[in-house]
């Protein structure tokens, strides 16, 4: 092809292509246009492919124009960025009204690239890391032992004295608006609050205490301007709570039935107490050498990127905040925070955050990429089929059910540029001078919601002041 380009640096990262086809190549498309209709098309008073020339040029006149812009633009782009060695993010952007197609003339146009924007790579190799390790001391198995005995709690009736500090007392509600008068009462049944329990309101640990089963008991609330739930903020209610039920938590005994009992729900194969101790001793020091790794990974691509300074295209940066906003909302839904407490997020601010992260993401990217092309780093065949059968077996399908579904989701080349960017971070660690420490931390397990607090939360929770994690 014929053809002359320009560029303009707008800005590191975006750029104008003026490219001008030559009139040969121009005229070669509208041969081509020709020949293809008049073949094909259908003309009263012509035989199909006998019509002439002329005919087409003054029937077809529109399509063959439109025919030959979207056989030489396109052409013309790729054949340019390759031989300006343009690293090209996303579709070029040409304005289809400034082409000014004529047949016989040359064909000029412009085009705007989004590029990745040059830079040098520095030296990757020896770089000083260490890798921090936690080390598993006796507290922080007791530590699981004990979440576990609390999630394996129950609830049982207290029929001898009346509720106390720790007990949960079950409730129904009718709250009526007094300041300002609202016309609705507010209406809650069989709302269960932990007395003394994290974030529950003075006013119902006080007035809920002392009191047993089939009582009803009335007071009055002033809720704080600065109250979770926008409905109840800076009102006063006047309630009647009238007590359902009033229980205790009672723990299990820490014997080997508790451990059989745990091993079956959590599907281990230990028997004994003792064996379970020497379990969670395996899995804290399998999750401390975890996070460990993950943190020597954090820690290598940091010192990586503070050694760049240059500009990121704007159009990955938005990208990527707008994919990291849109995975911190999931997490809020999964983990089961209200609409109401959802409302209280600073937005605004949450999305500068997430734009700060995501121009991290990007330069870190960036820079992974350049470094895979420079050690020659590919992702193979047998790599991406790895990756297919670890994932089918985690959710239970074929890997030919994965595949054809990755495929659909056009995510195959997503995992591929992970396994790449994995293969790259391996080098580097490789490549690089690591210090392994232990220190003395008793991790945080997760905490299975015992049956108490399951029942304590959601929003009927907000009214006796419970937060989401009470």
């Amino acid at each position: 092809m014929n053809l002359q380009v320009a560029v303009a640096n707008l800005t590191d990262c975006l750029k104008e292509l003026t490219l001008e086809i030559g009139v040969d190549d121009v005229q070669t498309e509208y041969d081509k246009a020709y020949e293809t209709y008049a073949r094909h098309a259908k003309v009263p008073g012509f035989r199909q492919g006998k019509v002439p020339k002329a005919v087409v040029k003054q029937r077809f006149a529109k399509d063959i124009k439109g025919e030959v812009i979207n056989q030489l633009v396109p052409h013309a782009l790729g054949h340019a960025m390759e031989e300006q060695k343009l690293r090209v993010i996303g579709s070029p952007e040409v304005n289809p009204d400034e082409i000014v197609l004529v047949e016989g003339a040359t064909l000029k146009f412009t085009a705007r690239v989004t590029v990745v924007p040059a830079y040098e790579l520095k030296n990757y190799s020896g770089l000083k890391l260490t890798k921090r390790v936690a080390r598993i001391k006796d507290e922080s198995v007791e530590a699981v032992m004990a979440d576990l005995r609390e999630g394996a709690a129950q609830l049982v009736p207290v029929e001898d004295r009346p509720s106390q500090t720790g007990d949960f007392v079950s409730v129904n509600l009718v709250g009526k608006f007094i300041a300002p008068v609202a016309e609705e009462d507010l209406t809650t049944e069989d709302l269960v609050i932990e007395l003394g329990g994290e974030g529950v309101q003075a006013d119902f640990n006080e007035h809920l205490a002392g009191v047993q089963e089939g009582e009803v008991k009335n007071f009055t609330v002033v809720y704080p301007a600065d109250f979770p739930s926008q409905g109840l903020a800076g009102k006063t209610l006047e309630f009647t709570a009238t007590i359902n039920s009033v229980k205790s938590k009672e723990l299990p005994e820490l014997d080997d039935d508790f451990a059989q009992e745990i091993a079956e729900e959590y599907k281990e194969e230990y028997q004994t107490l003792a064996a379970m101790r020497e379990r969670i001793r395996e899995n804290l020091q399998e999750r401390a050498e975890q996070d460990a790794e993950i943190g020597l990974r954090d820690d290598l691509l940091e010192a990586i990127a503070k050694e760049y300074d240059f500009t990121l295209p704007e159009q990955l940066v938005e990208r990527q905040a707008n994919t990291r906003l849109q995975e911190f909302v999931q997490r809020l839904m999964r983990s089961g925070v209200s609409p109401q407490a959802a409302q209280n997020i600073n937005w605004a601010e949450r999305q500068a955050e997430e734009r700060q992260g995501a121009e991290s993401d990007v330069r870190i990217a960036l820079l992974l990429g350049s470094i895979s092309e420079a050690e020659k780093i590919e992702v193979t065949r047998e790599d991406l089929d790895q990756e297919i059968e670890r994932i089918a077996e985690s959710v239970g399908q074929s890997p030919e059910e994965v595949e054809a579904r990755l495929t659909k989701d056009d995510s195959l080349s997503s995992i591929e540029n992970r396994l790449r960017s994995e293969k790259v971070i391996d080098l580097l660690i490789s490549k690089s001078e690591v210090t392994v420490e232990e220190f003395d931390e008793i991790p945080t397990p997760e905490q299975p919601a015992d049956e108490a607090n399951a029942q304590t939360g959601g929003d009927d929770a907000q009214v006796a002041g419970a937060d989401e994690s009470a």
